[in-house]
């Protein structure tokens, strides 16, 4: 399952900018999602959801933003 990768890939990333910005919680988080991923969005919101309980990312909102191209991007996220 590739999405499992791909969301673990993203929660590293998130978990390394919260920590370097000294983040209790991040709340929100912005994802640019391509049609063209084979990636299903409701998989993704799950595995974001299972993968994010007991880290700073637990309750996080998960905004996908979509594209017509292959890609699965971190936009932005926000914290407190």
């Amino acid at each position: 399952m590739h999405e499992l990768r791909l969301v673990r890939e993203v929660f590293e990333d998130l978990l390394r900018r919260g920590e370097a910005e000294g983040l209790q919680r991040i709340t929100r988080v912005h994802l640019r999602m391509g049609g063209f991923t084979e990636i299903d969005p409701e998989v993704l919101r799950y595995l974001f959801a299972e993968e994010s309980r007991g880290t700073i990312l637990e309750g996080a909102e998960l905004v996908i933003e979509y594209s017509p191209l292959r890609e699965l991007r971190l936009l932005s996220f926000e914290g407190e």
